[in-house]
């Protein structure tokens, strides 16, 4: 096909799409027109154009293009031999071990192995280019965060413009999540769940809840099993503060201490589920490969103090690195900004809205998002040392964790409002 041919394919596939975003909603009963939900549409995709073309171009090393050569050999096995393209490469060989750094360890593989089948399956649509399944793709963790953005706006109830612009252009999520690569395809999955979850415990819930937990769940353990059991005490936290309304936030905090207290106790349970000493492991292995950029982080120990020890480290990678002195490219520079406008946001939040943040934090729904979002933040500072690692990791959790931030800013702006 003629380049010009592939653009016609890929914006009638983009029209086609953003028509079904624009049926799905004006099924629901949200203040923002659909026209905005298809610009954060097109947003996504140019996004993911660019990250393809930035990494075809300029940067030497592209796991998203490395994913799509393989497609195209996977694409030509689903025409001529599709039983063998359903049949092999998900090998359950070594697949005891969820938590193994092996490079053959069953869970090492499994999700990479599943978005290349996807991607197979694309080229059918896109004939083989990439471009055109970045359009297809990207339908996938934009829906996934416009279901963030339905269940955050049950809660908001105002303002919706600062929440559809925290979700939809959050600078590290629509650039890194827009990109064909595991991390979009989490994003739909968490998306997903959190929706179906929301359902099930304000008892609104139906058969088709259930089973959507339980296939976006499972999705998410294949794609990265480190974020799935980060979402079971979450969850739980969820559940816990929702049945006790009235001391959610004493609730929530009870069993984020019976999560950690379990954290370091897991190796008690069975060596295949040591934590502290799995996740200790997966931080030698990165502090064993090379990038351009290294933070300092001090090596892990299976121990409590050892934690303790590097957790300022961790914070400090999270929220405060690369520091001005360090920006060396344009992604720095993205990282840096992004990290102050975090912390602005939430000195803003607490300050001009100091007589709603208890209510805030005692809503099981913001208590579920800042549990799981500063987990996430916490679990990547204490295993990468490098920025453009954690920038890409961290992307979907700096969306969850400003939602509560963003909701007492909306309520501040109405307040000042109500004053004039």
């Amino acid at each position: 096909m003629s380049q010009l041919l592939y653009i016609v394919l890929g914006l009638v596939y983009f029209a086609a799409l953003s028509l079904l975003f624009r049926r799905i909603h004006k099924k629901n009963e949200i203040a923002l027109s659909w026209h905005w939900m298809i610009a954060a549409f097109a947003a996504k995709v140019m996004a993911g154009m660019l990250y393809g073309y930035l990494y075809a171009h300029v940067f030497a090393v592209s796991d998203s293009w490395s994913y799509f050569r393989e497609s195209l050999e996977e694409y030509q096995k689903l025409i001529k031999h599709p039983a063998s393209f359903f049949l092999t490469g998900l090998n359950v060989e070594n697949a005891g071990d969820m938590f193994s750094t092996a490079d053959n360890n069953f869970w090492s593989n499994v999700g990479e192995n599943l978005l290349i089948k996807l991607l197979a399956i694309f080229n059918l649509l896109s004939r083989g280019n990439y471009y055109v399944n970045v359009v297809l793709f990207n339908a996938l963790p934009f829906f996934g965060l416009y279901l963030i953005f339905l269940i955050s706006a049950h809660f908001y109830k105002r303002n919706l413009t600062l929440l559809y612009g925290l979700i939809f252009f959050l600078p590290s999520c629509l650039f890194w999540n827009s990109g064909i690569d595991k991390d979009g395809l989490i994003v739909f999955f968490t998306g997903w769940l959190i929706h179906s979850v929301h359902y099930l415990f304000s008892g609104n819930s139906h058969r088709k809840h259930i089973v959507f937990c339980v296939v976006s769940f499972i999705a998410v353990l294949l794609l990265r099993p480190v974020n799935a059991v980060l979402l079971i005490p979450a969850l739980s936290i969820w559940w816990l503060s929702a049945k006790f309304p009235a001391k959610a936030f004493y609730v929530a905090l009870g069993a984020a201490v019976f999560f950690v207290v379990l954290f370091f106790m897991s190796g008690m349970l069975s060596p295949a589920l040591d934590f502290p000493l799995k996740l200790a492991e997966k931080q030698h292995q990165f502090l064993t490969l090379e990038a351009n950029t290294v933070l300092p982080l001090t090596p892990l120990e299976p121990n409590f103090f050892s934690y303790v020890k590097v957790f300022p480290q961790a914070v400090n990678h999270i929220f405060l690195r690369p520091y001005i002195s360090e920006l060396k490219s344009a992604f720095h520079l993205m990282t840096f900004l992004e990290n102050m406008l975090i912390l602005v946001v939430m000195a803003l939040a607490i300050i001009k809205a100091r007589s709603e943040v208890a209510a805030c934090f005692k809503t099981p729904y913001f208590l579920f998002l800042l549990a799981l979002s500063f987990s996430g933040f916490i679990l990547i500072g204490y295993t990468t040392p490098f920025p453009g690692t954690i920038v890409r990791y961290k992307a979907l959790y700096a969306v969850l964790f400003l939602i509560p931030f963003v909701h007492l800013l909306a309520g501040s702006f109405r307040l000042i409002n109500n004053k004039k």
